[in-house]
């Protein structure tokens, strides 16, 4: 009996640790070449969950500002070799442009289901989920918290239903 235990207990932990994500699965980069006096890519397409990274490969100073829709990003003036990164967590097109040279434009198209509905359908009844959903995104990248945490429950359940099978098929308490 005890060996039995002994295995449901290891192969147990052995499925949280595979089903855990690693923190290379939780999100996607993508990087935007600011060039004088273009994005390159100018049009790209990505999953929610993806930081896009502008780059300012050229000699001049650089800005990628959204205008549709409008706000939702600024990167501000950078200088040749800085950076600017954005993480796209809901699915649209959003338009932007160099503020400094308005003839550069660009736009990236998030789609695929967002991370928030994907959390919402995982563990709606969560209250810190409604909680996230509302700030508009997850914890950390890509929702692997609610994968892993998901992963936790179901093997903790299973874990009491064999358990509850064992008690029963042995007789006795354990």
């Amino acid at each position: 009996m005890r060996r039995i235990l002994t295995r449901v207990a290891i192969l147990s932990l052995l499925a949280v640790l595979a089903l855990a994500p690693s923190a290379g699965a939780q999100g996607q980069t993508t990087t935007v070449s600011i060039e004088d006096f273009f994005f390159s890519p100018a049009n790209i397409t990505v999953a929610p969950g993806t930081t896009v990274t502008w780059v300012n490969n050229g000699q001049a100073p650089h800005t990628a500002t959204a205008t549709n829709p409008s706000g939702a990003f600024d990167s501000g003036t950078l200088q040749p070799g800085q950076s600017f990164s954005f993480t796209f967590n809901r699915p649209g097109t959003y338009a932007y442009y160099c503020a400094i040279h308005p003839f550069m434009t660009g736009t990236v198209t998030v789609s695929g289901a967002s991370p928030t509905a994907t959390a919402s359908a995982t563990a709606s009844a969560s209250a810190t989920a409604s909680a996230s959903t509302a700030a508009g995104g997850l914890p950390g990248t890509g929702g692997g918290e609610w994968l892993a945490l998901s992963a936790a429950l179901v093997l903790v359940l299973s874990g009491a239903v064999t358990l509850a099978l064992l008690r029963r098929w042995a007789g006795t308490s354990l």
